[in-house]
């Protein structure tokens, strides 16, 4: 068999599969919203919800990336006013920083007065965000991470755009979640020890102390920590969009439609104004983003019940999120927020996603031979007609 006949074999078998999945979803949607119309079924839908397994593992797995990602950004491209932004140079923000309340023991993470230990806590933190971005020992390494990008953000206030709340409110919630069960250093660890079990080393005493009872715990306590932190992100979410789009009501240039014009002009959030001023100029698109800005943002906890409409807000609230960390340069609350958008997509939507750019990436060198193949075979002469 031909590799193009291999091709066409696989894609005619993933026709049923793919069918199936359709029908699935539309048999799932169909059972949620019966069970809406049925309050007295509610608590043990719940129940099963919460216990049956854990929800939104591949979604997780893109929200730790992110959130890696969005910390070491900020990390790298910070690193040469470290100091002026939380170091030893930060002092004249201390009357202001130190309204928050924090602790000295969290304060204290990094140092005021010795501008070597502040680089060495530093340095840590970065280290440890890549860690957590490639998913390598996540239970250990998540709340490493937030203690310690706790501490940084408290020293300072001068980078405090919302992104910074939403990570530290979301790195909270996600250390009960299962983080790395896939595209992560862990998985690649756990699939190997099954395929090529190795012999067992010898473990200190103290670990193998905390793996036994590690391993007393019924599977259904991880199960129910899991799905309560995503309950606890999506929560979070939804109380962000429906307050932003409560807040918004109240000023005349939201329910006017000119808001989106006057964000656009605030010369502190243009880092590309050329791009502002254009966008600015075009007065039915302002007028039409303030509007689904409000609507989708009121309504998400709505939208999100059905999935035609789901993947409607979803679209439309990552178009904007996008639009805000382009146009007003407020990329880390951008993507901290698209990372939480990512919870509500389903398991099965990412595995189809990922097998159709697994089927793309398989076919594309085929077509290309072929197309190379067409445009170097020589053309078929013209038939002349023959004369009478």
């Amino acid at each position: 068999m031909s590799a193009d006949e291999r091709v066409g074999a696989r894609a005619a078998a993933r026709v049923p599969s793919a069918r199936a999945a359709r029908l699935r979803r539309m048999l799932q949607d169909r059972e949620l919203l019966r069970a809406l119309r049925d309050p007295a079924g509610w608590p043990r839908g719940v129940a099963t919800w919460l216990t049956e397994r854990e929800h939104a593992t591949w979604s997780f797995a893109a929200l730790r990336i992110t959130l890696g990602a969005v910390i070491l950004l900020v990390l790298v491209t910070c690193f040469a006013d470290r100091h002026y932004l939380w170091g030893v140079a930060s002092r004249f923000i201390d009357p202001e920083s130190t309204r928050r309340g924090w602790p000295a023991l969290v304060t204290g993470l990094f140092s005021k007065t010795d501008a070597t230990l502040f680089d060495l806590a530093y340095l840590l933190l970065v280290v440890v965000a890549a860690l957590f971005t490639l998913g390598w020992r996540t239970r250990v390494i998540t709340p490493v991470l937030l203690v310690l990008w706790v501490g940084l953000s408290a020293n300072s206030t001068l980078l405090t755009n919302g992104g910074d709340t939403v990570l530290r409110i979301t790195l909270a919630f996600v250390l009960f979640a299962n983080l790395s069960r896939h595209l992560s250093l862990d998985a690649v660890r756990r699939r190997r020890a099954v395929e090529t079990p190795a012999p067992a080393r010898p473990a200190p005493a103290l670990v193998e102390r905390m793996r036994a009872l590690a391993a007393r715990v019924p599977r259904l306590v991880p199960v129910v920590l899991h799905n309560t932190a995503l309950v606890l992100c999506a929560y979070q979410i939804m109380l962000v969009y429906v307050n932003s789009a409560l807040l918004k009501l109240q000023g005349s240039e939201w329910r006017d439609g000119t808001a989106t014009y006057y964000s656009l002009v605030i010369e502190g959030y243009r880092p590309w104004p050329w791009l502002s001023d254009l966008v600015a100029q075009a007065d039915a698109g302002v007028v039409l983003a303030t509007f689904l800005a409000v609507g989708f943002q009121g309504l998400f906890p709505l939208l999100v019940l059905w999935r035609p409409t789901r993947i409607v807000a979803l679209v439309v609230i990552t178009g904007m999120h996008v639009m805000i960390g382009v146009l007003l340069g407020l990329w880390p609350f951008s993507l901290a927020m698209i990372a939480l958008d990512f919870l509500f997509i389903r398991d099965a939507t990412w595995r189809e996603g990922l097998a159709l750019a697994r089927r793309a990436r398989t076919e594309a060198p085929i077509r290309i031979r072929e197309l190379r193949a067409r445009r170097s075979s020589p053309a078929a002469p013209a038939e002349v007609p023959a004369e009478t």
